[in-house]
């Protein structure tokens, strides 16, 4: 284990690498060697090996609890390698669309004029995305009462009534998860998680919903594919 336990080298001329950060590669480094579920070294012993402070080691595993690499215990259980699960990967037209695999559907009312349709993404037996989207009630009336909370929403939408969507261009962020989404999602509140939204509008350019959704960073990866770029015309 001599490679985690090695000190990092500031560079003359640039900035040095914040302690805690140091400490967090060198412990990243110990938890991808260790087994899932392996007891990982308490504060101390950890403060003791790299010579840094226990507040120092502490901020370093903060950060690797809040991203899904260790997991903490109750009470005096202590902290250990997190189980490491598939990685999957989601199409950024498939999110858009609303073709992933869902469950927990709801449809709620939000003031007067706004109705919330939010869902949870799962792969294989775990969440690893919410989608929700805000649609005016007062375009689709009675949505609440007819969406069978199965069709993915752009379609009900297109066949119930009859919208016909345009161009969707998403942009992405980081989030951090709010108490109700990490309770979706089974992680730790404010768990970076990527974000895509989106404004959709119908072929006349109207919005129709307005949408985003976050992603689990250790479990879903986003995939886009670039325009095929044309050849130059030839003079």
């Amino acid at each position: 284990m001599s490679r985690w336990l090695s000190d990092g080298n500031s560079v003359r001329g640039v900035p040095a690498t914040p302690r805690y950060y140091q400490a967090k590669t060198r412990l990243l480094d110990l938890v991808n060697e260790l087994p899932d579920n392996t007891p990982f070294p308490p504060e101390r012993e950890l403060s003791d090996v790299f010579g840094m402070s226990r507040t120092t080691i502490r901020k370093a595993l903060d950060e690797l609890v809040l991203e899904g690499r260790l997991v903490r215990g109750a009470g005096r259980q202590g902290t250990a390698v997190a189980p490491r699960g598939r990685i999957h990967r989601i199409g950024l037209d498939a999110l858009v669309q609303d073709l992933a695999a869902r469950e927990q559907v709801v449809v709620r009312t939000i003031g007067q004029d706004v109705v919330n349709v939010e869902s949870v993404l799962v792969r294989g037996d775990e969440p690893v995305g919410v989608r929700s989207a805000c649609l005016r009630a007062s375009r689709f009336p009675g949505f609440a009462e007819r969406y069978d909370r199965t069709t993915p929403l752009r379609r009900f939408l297109s066949d119930a009534y009859e919208v016909r969507f345009g161009e969707v261009c998403p942009w992405c962020t980081t989030a951090l998860a709010t108490p109700r989404v990490a309770g979706l999602l089974d992680v730790r509140p404010a768990t970076p998680l990527l974000s895509v939204a989106w404004l959709g509008h119908d072929h006349r350019g109207a919005p129709v919903e307005r949408s985003w959704a976050v992603l689990r960073g250790d479990r879903a990866r986003l995939t886009m594919q670039s325009p095929r770029l044309s050849a130059p015309a030839r003079p």
